[in-house]
């Protein structure tokens, strides 16, 4: 299949790009300083020799008042050795680079700045919650000049571009909404006075880096938020910014509050996002970028194809699988690894434990040098004992490095949990994913023996050298009277179609398998009860998947007890303590079982009885996330 649009040259302003792919600017950790660090440059390096059109570099602070110690600066001309080290290192690897240029404005705290956070309007941040301080018409003024010397620097550090962030609800968009613009002088009040803002901006950065010099402008097509922007507000600003002299318009969505869009989850469709963009290229002549879970190239060039937009960013996509671009072009779309829109990688890291960027799909993220895969010392013969996320990411990667490696399943069919977990309704991407972690180990020569379960025999008669044991978890059910009943049964035997419920159901445990399978029984028109122990359901998804969670459960009318206590199970209904009172919820017909899991690894005692040399991992070891399980797979995957 040729995408012939997807990989045809294209301009923006004087710039010529190879193909339409865009890789584009997302906070990632990795600036050490404020400073460009190697992970950084291996990082953009990898997407560029992948075949990607044009790297945005992160978000770079114009600013001290926007700083931080993980993000890019760019507001003094000592950042531009390493700025050019990096767009550099980009062409180097033949691609094209433009860094976005960058104000957070209220979207920070002052510890993370050191410095009183400024905004339009004395408004906080309904996430970040500090007050800033209203700018004044002198503070403006030095702001817009900020910003047209930071452009300069990108120039003068071989940036082929720049891009201007007034999406995200960041500097220029506070001044540019009626949500965070409250203001009663020239730049507030109407959206021309709002635009003033940007418009100055723009200015600046003409005068200080000339005519011919490609500038970018990224925007939300709506915010999402009330008094936010909305898609017409953004054609009159596309119109706008377009006189003003913008080569392209990057049309993302969303604020902080509203950052679930913003970094949107498996929870919304692919390309969700194109109306925005298709909006805006209906409104301009300049070229339009769509951007936001766009996760396949064939879409990708579909939407260039229907005329929605003229360049396609693709940035988790290219997280997943730096080679993504070559893969397309040469047409060798099985061997993409996509991304899934987990965000336990991606965001999760990030945003909830602060460190930096990696991915479920894809380990060597970040750490592009150390973890690249390399021939083995001695070639081995390795068994793999469970064909789930774990070990078939081990199994894989020992074969990519030489070595013998024999995967054996107890069951009919390999992905494990990670398949399971495709099952819910609108998760379909992950069982895909595992589905092709399987032929991909298959296609690297892994030899894989579905439905057979180690003995001492088998195990003599393979006689490996070392032994992975990624056997996975099963079920934990808690001590509850009641829980041996005929109509007592465990989530995952719901999920893999062992087992069939009544049509009233109550889900005794309300994390990730729990909303899992809520979520596939009310598709199936059951009622659902949910019971759970904490004061509150899904605190084991991700932040920017649980706001989806809550609305399907909303939307979807499942009733929801927290702070309860399931005491016992009678034929027919359930008793529950909740807040230290009694109760007892009748008319159930089936109780599904999800209260967690623990390790199964019953064949340790058979390779310790044989004294083989063997490693624990995934569930087998610990319980965890897909992401841990993938990634302890990977990693005793280049340690062997």
């Amino acid at each position: 299949m040729a995408l012939q649009n997807l990989f045809s040259e294209g301009r923006i302003g004087t710039l010529t790009l190879k193909n339409r792919v865009v890789f584009p600017p997302m906070g990632t950790n990795f600036p050490e300083d404020e400073k460009v660090s190697k992970s950084l440059i291996d990082y953009h390096v990898a997407r560029a020799k992948g075949g990607c059109g044009l790297n945005i570099v992160e978000i770079a602070a114009v600013h001290p008042t926007s700083r931080g110690t993980r993000t890019l600066g760019i507001y003094d001309d000592k950042f531009i050795p390493g700025l050019k080290t990096l767009a550099d290192a980009i062409h180097e690897a033949g691609g094209k680079a433009a860094v976005q240029i960058w104000h957070a404005g209220r979207q920070t705290n002052s510890a993370v700045t050191g410095l009183p956070i400024v905004s339009a309007s004395p408004i906080p941040c309904p996430l970040c919650q500090e007050m800033p301080r209203e700018l004044t018409l002198k503070e403006i003024k030095e702001l817009v000049e900020a910003y047209g010397d930071a452009a300069l620097r990108a120039k003068k550090a071989g940036f082929d571009a720049i891009e201007l962030h007034g999406a995200h609800g960041y500097l220029i968009a506070q001044f540019m909404s009626p949500y965070s613009n409250h203001r009663g002088d020239n730049y507030g009040g109407s959206l021309e006075n709002r635009a003033r803002f940007a418009l100055e901006i723009i200015a600046d950065v003409r005068k200080k880096v000339g005519n011919d010099y490609p500038v970018l402008y990224r925007l939300s097509s709506e915010e999402r938020v009330k008094n936010g922007l909305t898609f017409e507000d953004t054609k009159k600003i596309a119109k706008l910014i377009e006189k003003a002299g913008v080569d392209a318009i990057h049309v993302s969505v969303g604020v902080y509050e509203t950052l679930h869009y913003t970094v949107p989850p498996i929870d919304l469709p692919v390309g969700f996002n194109v109306p925005g963009a298709a909006a805006v290229k209906s409104a301009v002549h300049i070229p339009v970028i769509a951007v936001d879970r766009i996760n396949d190239p064939v879409l990708a060039d579909q939407i260039l194809r229907d005329g929605n937009a003229d360049f396609i960013a693709m940035g988790r996509g290219q997280i997943a699988d730096p080679e993504l671009c070559n893969k397309a072009q040469r047409g060798d779309f099985d061997s993409i690894v996509k991304c899934i829109g987990c965000n336990q990688g991606c965001v999760d890291r990030l945003l909830m434990q602060g460190l930096s960027v990696s991915c479920l799909r894809n380990p060597s993220t970040g750490r592009e040098s150390e973890y690249a895969i390399k021939p083995a010392d001695k070639r081995k013969k390795v068994l793999v004992i469970g064909g789930g996320a774990a070990g078939l990411e081990a199994a894989t990667t020992l074969s990519r490095r030489g070595h013998e490696v024999i995967l054996c399943e107890k069951n009919d069919s390999l992905g494990g949990q990670f398949f399971l977990a495709g099952v819910a309704p609108g998760k379909k991407e992950m069982s895909d994913a595992a589905l092709q972690m399987g032929r991909t180990a298959e296609k690297t020569g892994v030899a894989i023996r579905l439905g057979t379960e180690l003995t001492e025999e088998l195990l003599g008669e393979i006689n490996p050298d070392e032994v992975v044991v990624a056997t996975g978890s099963v079920p934990f059910i808690p001590e509850i009277p009641g829980n041996d009943k005929p109509h007592v049964v465990t989530a995952i035997d719901v999920l893999k179609g062992k087992k069939t419920t009544g049509n009233s159901v109550a889900v005794i445990g309300g994390g990730l398998v729990g909303i899992e399978v809520a979520e596939y029984l009310r598709e199936k028109g059951k009622k659902v009860t949910i019971v759970e122990m904490l004061d509150e359901v899904a605190k084991e998804l991700g932040m920017l998947r649980r706001p989806f969670a809550f609305q399907y459960i909303k939307e979807h009318a499942i009733e929801v007890y927290t702070s309860a206590t399931c005491t016992e199970i009678k034929d027919n209904s359930l008793v529950i303590e909740q807040n230290g009172k009694r109760k007892e919820i009748g008319g159930i017909d089936t109780v599904v079982m999800a209260t967690g899991v623990k390790p199964y690894n019953a064949v340790v005692d058979i390779l310790k009885k044989a004294g083989c040399t063997y490693h624990t991992i995934g569930d087998a070891s610990a319980s965890g996330k897909a992401l841990d399980a993938i990634w302890a797979g990977a990693s005793i995957g280049r340690a062997i």
